[in-house]
């Protein structure tokens, strides 16, 4: 694993705690990453009113290995987290409006997007297999993933389901081996290239589970699944806003569930009647609310 160096902290810790020139020459190098990143060393010293040695000095004691790694690991900051960074290249995108109708929005566009990428078909034969499994696996990874699953499980396990989710990688991966042919395993990855996930779907799929992504269609996950529930999302660039992609996941799980309790009929009745008056009996539980909920 290669090391992992984030210059963009190391040169904020040297704004506070190095020597008057290293100061000036890493707020310099702050106040416009882009620029420092493109112009050259001689122009990075003038503007900071420091010695070419001064920059050299800063690189080492930063840890890198010179000047030229300090230029590459600034185009990596900028590639990686440029969005994030404070300046006007990078400023949040001005909007009109207010803040419940921005976000309203931004969560019909994901979801109308979504929409348009999945055919009904293909999440009706999900939901069959779904539907006909003895055990159901869910896997994510991450924040947006992992949220998805557990949301998933608590949606199937009501209609008398046997379904365990996994969110942690050792854990999927065990969970995994214990697969065979009356197990449906999906993974969800936004990225598509979520390590454990992939892990998880390869060894569920080795012992006979039939395997499900949710990802973008030309990735690993997507590749060695099954079947294929295709969906990308598309950053929009408003850095101070959660991911809209979450809003179409919902979707999708309410979709699959909607379906899946369609497909198993009338037998799931019992199973959510019975919910509803434990949960009212024993919880002085408001019987008009949503089931669960």
């Amino acid at each position: 694993m290669n090391q992992q160096v984030d210059i963009i902290t190391l040169l904020k810790r040297k704004t506070s705690d190095g020597t008057p020139a290293e100061q000036r020459l890493a707020a310099v190098i702050l106040d416009d990453v882009s620029w420092a990143a493109r112009n050259s060393i001689s122009d990075l010293a003038r503007k900071a009113e420091v010695s070419e040695p001064t920059v050299s000095r800063l690189t080492a004691s930063l840890g890198l290995s010179g000047t030229k790694e300090l230029k590459l690991e600034l185009a990596q900051a900028l590639v990686i987290g440029g969005a994030y960074l404070a300046g006007k290249e990078y400023a949040e995108p001005n909007e009109d409006g207010d803040a419940l109708q921005f976000i309203a929005n931004y969560a019909a566009k994901a979801i109308h997007d979504f929409q348009s990428q999945v055919e009904p078909a293909l999440v009706d034969e999900v939901a069959g297999h779904i539907a006909r499994a003895k055990r159901i696996q869910l896997f994510g990874s991450g924040g947006i993933s992992s949220a998805t699953v557990q949301e998933m499980e608590f949606r199937l396990f009501r209609l008398g389901l046997n379904v365990v989710t996994q969110v942690e990688g050792r854990m999927q991966r065990m969970t995994a081996a214990l697969s065979d042919t009356d197990t449906v395993a999906i993974g969800f990855s936004l990225s598509g290239g979520a390590t454990s996930v992939i892990d998880a779907l390869s060894i569920a799929r080795q012992y006979g589970a039939r395997t499900i992504a949710i990802a973008p269609s030309d990735t690993q996950l997507a590749r060695i699944a099954n079947h294929v529930i295709p969906y990308r999302y598309i950053e929009d660039g408003h850095v101070y806003k959660p991911n809209s992609s979450r809003f179409a996941l919902m979707v999708l799980v309410d979709c699959l569930a909607y379906r899946t309790a369609q497909m198993l009929g009338p037998e799931v009745l019992e199973n959510l009647r019975r919910i509803k008056q434990t949960l009212t009996i024993s919880d002085a539980y408001d019987a008009s609310v949503p089931l669960g909920d």
